[in-house]
């Protein structure tokens, strides 16, 4: 599944249909709205860091969700990510991405890959 995203109405159609897509397929409720937190915070990223548009891409491969998430104006996140100080009001959407996805990639062009074991 491939949606274009251009913003935040757009963008919960985009999950919401990857939630539909991942139920369909047979996934635990908790896989579920592990994808959709993860769905959800990189496409905000995108809308907080760029000023671009997103495509999100879902799929089940080899026991695992495959989320990717790419803007058009490249977003890179940092490799490491650390979950922020108590009383900070922001900055740890990426450290929960990191706690719940397997492994994290990024590409120059803007796209993040994550992979969910299922």
């Amino acid at each position: 599944m491939d949606f274009e995203v251009n913003d935040r109405k757009t963008m919960q159609a985009a999950i919401a249909a990857l939630c539909r897509f991942l139920d369909e397929g047979g996934l635990s409720a908790d896989r579920i709205f592990d994808s959709r937190l993860v769905a959800s915070e990189l496409l905000g990223n995108v809308f907080k860091h760029s000023d671009g548009i997103a495509r999100l891409q879902g799929e089940i491969r080899d026991g695992f969700v495959e989320i990717a998430v790419w803007s058009s104006a490249a977003f890179v996140p940092p490799e490491l990510s650390r979950c922020s100080d108590v009383y900070a009001e922001h900055g740890r959407g990426l450290y929960l991405v990191d706690r719940i996805c397997e492994e994290r990639t990024a590409t120059d062009e803007g796209e993040i890959v994550v992979r969910i074991r299922i």
